[in-house]
């Protein structure tokens, strides 16, 4: 027969103190275990999609589908007319979201182990001009950089890693059913205080294929310090600077920088600045 167990019972006082508030650097917070930059610039969780066949300009002014920044605010893509030509600027909401909610989207990232280097995500697909998903995770003094061509593209997906990202993924997409709407604040469209741009000279020739609409060509604003000439690739201004130049105009506005028959066309791509863009 089984002894009886003589073991004395634990009479150690529970513990009372509450949880460990401390903050041991800049920018973390550990109130609630995982540790977490807390800066308005700086990103907990960032998810989106990359490459693919794209027109020009797409790429530039892709924004994540989350993206949760250390303060405590949620951006995602705002809900755009289906019309054409359609505005300039890529619609964009703005939430709250606290600190339980924030715990809870980490603790799936840890539960799926995704807050330690990433593993093989390769795997042999038959898909062309697929993008890329990408989750990035700023965690206990870390980043960790999660990416997947084609995930979920094909059901089941390929391998174990595969599917554990792509289980992630779906769940933070939906983050209300996630860490629920007591931890959300309303949905609100982004106010920027920054937009970055590229600009590309268009030929004659190509101004002249633009019809149905025929495009608007307005001048660049001598407010605007940057040049156009000078955002080939990136350039950020104030939004004080634009005031609604990127919100009036649409896919066919075009900008003209220079006087007379030696100004030059420009199509612009903007979008706004938002915590760890840099140009």
């Amino acid at each position: 027969t089984t002894a009886p167990d003589t073991t004395a019972p634990d009479t150690t006082a529970p513990d009372t103190t509450g949880p460990d508030t401390t903050t041991p650097g800049t920018g973390t917070n550990i109130t609630y275990g995982i540790v977490h930059p807390t800066a308005a610039d700086e990103v907990v969780v960032r998810l989106g999609y990359f490459g693919g066949l794209v027109p020009f300009g797409m790429a530039f002014e892709n924004v994540p589908s989350v993206l949760i920044s250390g303060d405590g605010r949620v951006y995602t893509p705002g809900v755009t007319t289906a019309i054409f030509p359609g505005p300039l600027l890529p619609a964009i909401n703005v939430r709250t979201i606290d600190e339980a909610g924030i715990q809870r989207v980490l603790a799936l990232a840890a539960d799926a182990a995704l807050l330690q280097p990433p593993p093989e995500y390769s795997a042999d697909l038959n898909i062309a001009d697929a993008p890329v998903t990408q989750l990035i995770l700023n965690a206990n003094g870390s980043t960790f950089t999660h990416e997947a061509y084609a995930l979920g593209l094909q059901d089941p997906a390929e391998t174990k890693a595969r599917n554990v990202l792509n289980g992630v993924v779906i769940q933070i997409n939906d983050l209300e059913q996630l860490v629920g709407t007591e931890h959300l604040g309303e949905d609100a469209p982004l106010e920027p205080e920054t937009y970055r741009f590229q600009a590309r000279p268009l030929t004659v020739e190509e101004l002249g294929g633009y019809t149905d609409p025929v495009p608007a060509v307005v001048p660049w604003p001598d407010s605007i310090v940057v040049a156009l000439a000078d955002a080939e690739m990136c350039a950020e201004v104030p939004a004080t600077a634009v005031g609604t130049l990127f919100a009036d105009a649409n896919e066919r506005t075009f900008f003209s920088e220079g006087d007379g028959e030696t100004a030059t066309v420009y199509q612009v791509t903007a979008a706004a600045l938002m915590p760890g863009d840099r140009c």
